[in-house]
C-alpha cells in the first residue's frame, strides 16, 4: 500500500473493521514509513485521551457544537468546489463514529482556531429555527435548483405563493427523467407537461400529479420545511443543534440529526436574512449528501409568461389535450383482458373508416390531425385477428400487450397482412376519469 491508501486507513484501523490481511499491510507499513508512523501515533494519542475523557464527562454537546463548526467550516470549503466531487471524505467517514469523529474535530477545530480564527469560543442558542421561519413571512417568490449525484445536471424549480401563503404557480426543469428532459408548469386548474424527447405536449389534471407537485414545493419551501422540522424536533424524533460564526458573512449551520433512522440533514442560512442558502440531506451513514438544493433570487418577482408553456413549444409539437376532452374508451363492466381487446378493436376500426378523431381519441388523446398524419399511411381494411392480451406490468399495474393481424393496402396497391409490434393498451391515463382505456404505444 501506498503512504494515501495508508492515511485513509487509520480510522478503521483504530476502530478495529480492517481485515487481517489489511491489518497485516497496514502494521508492516508503518514499521518502514516514519512520517506515517508519526502522523497515526499523534492521531492515536489524542483519540486516547479524548476516549477516556468521555468516560468521565458527558461531551455529547461539545462534540456536536464542535461537529457543527467543522461541517460549517467544510461545506464552505466543498462549494467551491464540484459539488459532489469532495475531497475531505476522510472527514466525513471520521464523523461517523461519535468518539473518533470527536477526537479528529478537535484537533481540526485547533487547526481551524489557529489559523482562520472564525468561530467564536461558545455555541450561541439564540439562533434557530423559529428565527428561519420568521423571516419567511414575507417570501412570495423563490428559486431552487436541486442537485443529485446520480445527475448531471440540476432539477430547476420556480415557485410563487400568494399573500396567504399557499402556492399559487409553479414551474419545473427536469433535465434528466425516464422520458427525456421535461418542461412543466402546475397551477391549481391545469398542469402542462412538454416532453422534449418526444416533442409532446400534455395538458391534464391529475390528482398523483398535484401531490407529487405540492411535496415538490413542500421540499423546497424553507418555511414549511422548518416548520415540520419544529414539529419533529417537539416531538422528539430529531436532535438540532446551531452553529452561529462570528463571522457575519460566514452562514450559520443548523445540523439535523434523526434519532432513529440513520439520516442527517445540514441546513446553512445567510445570517443577515436568516434565510436559507442550502440544504444538504444524509442519509445511510452516508459521507456524501444524496440531495443538494441551493435557494435563489428571494422575492424577485418572476414573470407570469414563465408558468405557461404557451410562448415556448414549437409549433409543430403533438398536443395531448386530456382536460378538455374525454379520452379513450370506456370499461363499462368488462373484464381488463376484454377491455384491452375491445379498445385495439375500435382503434383499427377507427382508421379502416378513416375517423381520424376517433382513433386520436383512442391513442391517448392526440389531435385529429396527428393521428392522420401518423395513421394514414398504414392504409388499414380489415381487421383479421386480435390475440389474447399480455400483461405488461412495467407500463402500469392495468397495461396490457395484445398482439393481432389487420389486413393493409400498400404503396404498390397489394394487399398485406401487418402485424403490429404492440398494440400497448393501459386504463387510468385520465386521472379523472381512470376506468377508460387507451392505446400508448406499440403501433
Amino acid at each position: 500500500m501506498i503512504c494515501t491508501e495508508i492515511r485513509e486507513l487509520f480510522v478503521d484501523y483504530l476502530e478495529g473493521l480492517l481485515s487481517e490481511k489489511q491489518k497485516l499491510q497496514f502494521e508492516l507499513h508503518l514499521k518502514t514509513c516514519c512520517d506515517c508512523k508519526n502522523e497515526f501515533y499523534q492521531i492515536d494519542m489524542i483519540n486516547q485521551r479524548l476516549t477516556s475523557a468521555a468516560k468521565k464527562i458527558s461531551i455529547i454537546s461539545i462534540e456536536n457544537a464542535v461537529f457543527d463548526k467543522i461541517i460549517c467550516k467544510q461545506n464552505e470549503r466543498l462549494k467551491q468546489a464540484e459539488r459532489f466531487n469532495r475531497g475531505l471524505k476522510i472527514m466525513r467517514k471520521i464523523m461517523k463514529n461519535r468518539i473518533t469523529k470527536f477526537a479528529v474535530a478537535a484537533v481540526i477545530l485547533i487547526v481551524v482556531i489557529l489559523s482562520l480564527n472564525i468561530f467564536e469560543k461558545t455555541v450561541p442558542t439564540a439562533f434557530g429555527i423559529e428565527r428561519v421561519i420568521e423571516a419567511y413571512n414575507n417570501i412570495r417568490y423563490l428559486h431552487v435548483k436541486e442537485y443529485r449525484a446520480n445527475r448531471q445536471e440540476p432539477w430547476e424549480f420556480w415557485i410563487k405563493s400568494n399573500e396567504q401563503g399557499n402556492i399559487d404557480k409553479a414551474r419545473y426543469y427536469l433535465p434528466e427523467t425516464e422520458d427525456g428532459p421535461k418542461l412543466i408548469t402546475w397551477t391549481p386548474e391545469k398542469a402542462e407537461i412538454w416532453f422534449k424527447k418526444k416533442n409532446s405536449h400534455l395538458i391534464f389534471q391529475s390528482i398523483k400529479i398535484e401531490k407529487w407537485m405540492k411535496t415538490l414545493i413542500e421540499q423546497s419551501q424553507p418555511k414549511l420545511v422548518m416548520e415540520k422540522l419544529l414539529e419533529k424536533q417537539k416531538a422528539g424524533i430529531i436532535d438540532v443543534n446551531t452553529i452561529t460564526p462570528a463571522n457575519k458573512q460566514e452562514p450559520a449551520v443548523i445540523h439535523v440529526t434523526y434519532k432513529i433512522i440513520p439520516k442527517q440533514e445540514l441546513y446553512f442560512i445567510n445570517q443577515a436574512t436568516n434565510l436559507i442558502s442550502s440544504i444538504e440531506l444524509y442519509d445511510d451513514n452516508s459521507s456524501e449528501p444524496f440531495s443538494l438544493r441551493e435557494f435563489y433570487e428571494y422575492n424577485v418577482p418572476i414573470d407570469d409568461k414563465m408558468f405557461t408553456l404557451k410562448d415556448e413549444i414549437p409549433e409543430n409539437v403533438t398536443v395531448v389535450d386530456q382536460l378538455n376532452q374525454l379520452i379513450g374508451i370506456p370499461q363499462g363492466d368488462m373484464t381488463d383482458e376484454d377491455a384491452a381487446k375491445e379498445t385495439v378493436r375500435q382503434f383499427f376500426q377507427a382508421l379502416i373508416d378513416k375517423d381520424y378523431k376517433k382513433a386520436g381519441l383512442i391513442y391517448a388523446g392526440i389531435s385529429e390531425e396527428k393521428a392522420k398524419e401518423r395513421f394514414a399511411k398504414l392504409n388499414v381494411t380489415a381487421i383479421i385477428s386480435i390475440g389474447t392480451p399480455v400483461p405488461l406490468p412495467e407500463c402500469g399495474l392495468h397495461s396490457f400487450r395484445v398482439a393481432c393481424e389487420v389486413e393493409i393496402v400498400g404503396a404498390d396497391g397489394q394487399k398485406k397482412i401487418w402485424k403490429p409490434y404492440g398494440p400497448a393498451t393501459r386504463s387510468g391515463d385520465d386521472e379523472m376519469h381512470p376506468d377508460r382505456w387507451i392505446i400508448h404505444g406499440g403501433i
